[in-house]
């Protein structure tokens, strides 16, 4: 059998798997690898890992490993056409921070070191302490690839964020830097506040959700032996692989909706009041989640832009409210100072002087000729007026609350796959899960469970021992699959007339 042809689901091939010592020295334990981890999260900036190997030479002490060294390995999944979807770490290799359980026996000793990306250790060394005047989007670029800050040689994937921003950091590590930029970053094609910036498998991230959404389902799963719709082939073998990569071994659903959670956390209703010091102002903005929910794209939406909302639109009291009418659940102040078009007021100029300016402030015409000519040499005879956006609170911070509070809390599942090396964190899937229970309407899954769900976090576990390949995976909604029915009244049921009170 040919190593490019998959013999069952999970299957993987570790070709190369090096360790090198601070002092440079390599030793090839590939054939000792007793389990790699990789982990991926779209709430964090990188990615972390470890692997565990049993040592036969001593390499702990001959080394020495000491918390210094560097791993190189390259993993890949048989039969998966496209080369860029194996997991080479050969160039960018991850970093030894930590050595961990160690377990000895007569011959050998279980080792665990634990990695994480050298860009995490490269923010930690380095602070910025600047001014950018750019973009969002071409601020966090220059951040990751600059020399002088993490200096990463891996894919990015960027979207463009609208406003040229006046930017100043006070010594900020550069990931915490561009988290703070992820929060208002705006997107230019849709106006989507809703960045992430994370690390995966295929390189850095700096995108919005509705980028994410955009590139479609990438895999569809099921629990239970067979799909709902898939059937095994008559004949051979591939139709069992494939659905093996297709079957959820294991399935658990933590949580759903925590109606408590999301009124503290704005979810359901908030409110922004934007203090303006330069207007002498103050403006208020609002979200409420029925009116509000539909803004932007969402996992279940269709080409209308409208997804069934996870809370009923019923009225629940005697003042005719539903769960999205309280808008002063949270209440947020923000400080800003802006002009026309959103400009930051503390960063406006006003247009340049002309000659003829000056002189009607009684300066010679020739010197002031020579004067606007030394202040034109000094800016750039193209430049323009150099005036910046303001953070544009009102346009993100609400929104950008409600769907990451949605993501966090929200519907998730839990689930083990059998891997392959194109899953990765962002990526949209569908699932089918079966009715528990009787199904009433023979619909043969769970109307309310399936559907799509994003890819939040992800491990990856490569056991050299069974030789397989697995993947635990935490995946999240922000919307319904189905529109919510009111068969009833939703009203809280209250005995009528006052309560007694009695003086005690």
């Amino acid at each position: 059998m040919s190593q490019n042809e998959v013999q069952f689901a999970g299957e993987f091939q570790l070709q190369r798997c090096e360790l090198i010592s601070s002092a440079g020295v390599q030793a090839d334990i590939t054939n000792i690898i007793v389990e790699i981890n990789l982990f991926e999260d779209i709430f964090k900036s990188t990615m972390t890992g470890s692997v565990i190997f049993a040592d036969t030479n001593n390499l702990v002490d001959n080394m020495p490993i000491i918390g210094q060294e560097f791993l190189a390995f390259k993993i890949f999944t048989p039969g998966l056409a496209q080369s860029d979807l194996d997991f080479d770490y050969t160039e960018n290799v991850f970093c030894v921070y930590e050595i961990g359980n160690r377990e000895s026996s007569t011959n050998s000793e279980i080792v665990e070191l634990k990695l994480c990306s050298p860009e995490l250790l490269r923010n930690e060394r380095t602070r910025v302490s600047k001014s950018f005047e750019d973009t969002v989007s071409a601020t966090v670029l220059s951040l990751l690839t600059d020399p002088k800050y993490i200096n990463t040689k891996k894919d990015i994937f960027i979207e463009p964020s609208l406003g040229v921003r006046k930017i100043v950091s006070p010594n900020f590590h550069p990931f915490s830097l561009i988290k703070n930029l992820s929060q208002e970053a705006i997107a230019s094609n849709n106006n989507s506040p809703h960045f992430l910036f994370f690390e995966n498998t295929r390189g850095f991230n700096f995108r919005s959700l509705q980028s994410l959404y955009a590139e479609g389902v990438s895999g569809q799963y099921h629990y239970g032996d067979k799909g709902f719709e898939d059937r095994y082939e008559a004949d051979g073998s591939s139709g069992k692989i494939a659905q093996g990569f297709k079957r959820i071994l294991e399935l658990q659903t933590p949580q759903k909706n925590n109606a408590l959670q999301d009124i503290n956390g704005g979810m359901l209703g908030s409110t922004l009041i934007m203090h303006d010091i330069y207007n002498k102002k103050y403006t208020k903005s609002i979200f409420s989640y029925f009116d509000n929910h539909d803004d932007f794209e969402r996992l279940e939406g269709n080409t209308q832009m409208y997804a069934p909302t996870k809370y009923n639109r019923v009225i629940i009291d005697d003042q005719n409210n539903t769960v999205g009418s309280f808008t002063d659940a949270r209440i947020h102040v923000h400080p800003t100072s802006t002009t026309v078009d959103d400009i930051d007021a503390q960063y406006m100029e006003e247009n340049p002087e002309t000659v003829s300016d000056l002189v009607k402030q009684g300066v010679d015409s020739r010197l002031a000729q020579a004067e606007i000519a030394r202040r034109q040499q000094e800016r750039g005879q193209d430049e323009t007026n150099p005036n910046y956006a303001s953070n544009k609170a009102d346009k993100w911070l609400l929104q950008r609350q409600q769907r990451i509070h949605e993501l966090n809390t929200g519907m998730v599942v839990n689930m083990t796959i059998n891997g392959n090396t194109a899953v990765a964190v962002g990526q949209v899937i569908d699932l089918s899960i079966p009715v528990a229970g009787i199904d009433h309407e023979n619909v043969g899954k769970s109307k309310q469970q399936s559907g799509r769900y994003l890819i939040s976090k992800l491990r990856h576990t490569f056991s050299n021992t069974t030789r397989t390949h697995l993947i635990s995976l935490q995946a999240t909604k922000d919307s319904n699959p189905i529109e919510l029915e009111s068969k009833a009244s939703g009203q809280e049921p209250k005995k009528s007339g006052s309560p007694r009170v009695y003086q005690v």
